[in-house]
């Protein structure tokens, strides 16, 4: 079985692919940087490493992306897994924030998802099998200081999901749309060092999830077919119960906007 995912070089990306070698399945690992994928085979065991296919490509550049999946499903077969998971964050307030931050957030968090996509499902309806999953964000079910570059793509990634939830709901292909927290990545610790204050001190003292812990329930999650996942009570009672909860984590970021919010 193939299995292709992207961002899968580090952080949940690469929890996600080590979950599906787990599984037997060929990982066509998809993320820029070439020597952080070879540095992410050489560290698996020796038994999967030869199933690890490393690809070196920029998800938001739709031709080579397609050319390069094309060729791997003439050789391994229709995908069984397509997991949209590369991601970039740039906090900031919108004010900050220049234009090109916003594009190339969108451009790799949204788009990038739909150029994988559009490369993976035409083999994956023929065979009239396979798994998509999405891999949003718990910042796409609330309204948090400091992420209008980011947060608006993996809300994109949920209505995405959901509108291919029902038109591929006879195909044979499900979806997927997962929502992790705050998870221990390296994205995550270059992401906390640029939080404007408001967002620093709001977020203080989350938990901090383990990639591992993560990928598990994605994985099994989609393997139930769920359309949604959220992993951790906090963003499950978010996406569950959001009238409940999201009016409270306006009103304590708002005590921190008096606070400490810059006067422009």
């Amino acid at each position: 079985m193939l299995a292709v995912v992207s961002g899968a070089s580090s952080g949940i990306g690469l929890a996600l692919a080590q979950g599906l070698l787990a599984r037997g399945a060929q990982v066509l690992a998809i993320a820029r940087g070439a020597e952080r994928l070879a540095a992410a085979r050489d560290a698996l065991p020796p038994e999967a490493r030869a199933r690890f296919l490393p690809l070196p490509a920029d998800v938001r550049e739709a031709r080579p992306l397609e050319a390069a999946i094309s060729a791997a499903v003439q050789r391994h077969g229709a995908p069984g897994w397509c997991i949209a998971c590369a991601g970039i964050v740039r906090p900031g307030r919108f004010a900050d924030l220049a234009a090109e931050d916003h594009a190339a957030q969108w451009a790799t968090n949204y788009q990038g998802a739909v150029n994988l996509l559009r490369a993976c499902l035409p083999a994956m309806r023929r065979a009239g099998r396979g798994r998509v999953v999405l891999v949003s964000s718990a910042a796409a079910l609330g309204s948090f200081y400091g992420y209008s570059g980011y947060a608006p793509g993996k809300a994109a990634l949920r209505a995405l999901g959901d509108i291919l939830h029902l038109e591929l709901g006879l195909s044979g292909v499900t979806v997927t749309t997962a929502f992790p927290p705050d998870t221990d990545t390296p994205q995550l610790q270059e992401e906390v060092k640029a939080r404007p204050r408001v967002a620093e001190i709001f977020m203080r003292g989350n938990r901090i999830f383990a990639p591992q812990h993560v990928a598990r329930r994605i994985l099994e999650g989609a393997e139930r077919g769920r359309r949604h996942v959220t992993p951790g009570l906090g963003v499950t009672l978010l996406h569950r119960l959001p009238w409940l909860i999201e009016p409270g984590l306006r009103r304590a970021q708002r005590r921190l906007m008096a606070a400490h919010e810059p006067r422009d």
